[in-house]
């Protein structure tokens, strides 16, 4: 499982996994108004740029689940 914090002082969006809840597996920044960068921190090749947050989230969140640092939930799974 993935969960997001904001810095409120950077303005940096930084993505967390349940199993390493102190490191933060990979980031957002808005570059500005119409450009995001994203960098996954647990692959060195894993970085891009969207053109707005949502894209680049799920740009990242597909780069940490390619990694296999976190596992899909799968619904109607108690696993």
């Amino acid at each position: 499982m993935l969960f997001k914090q904001r810095c409120p002082h950077t303005g940096v969006v930084n993505f967390f996994t349940s199993t390493e809840p102190l490191l933060a597996a990979g980031s957002i920044v808005e570059w500005s108004p119409s450009h995001y960068v994203w960098h996954c921190h647990i692959a060195d090749d894993h970085r891009g740029a969207a053109r707005d947050a949502a894209r680049a989230e799920a740009e990242l969140r597909r780069a940490i689940f390619a990694k296999g640092a976190v596992r899909r939930q799968q619904r109607g799974s108690c696993a």
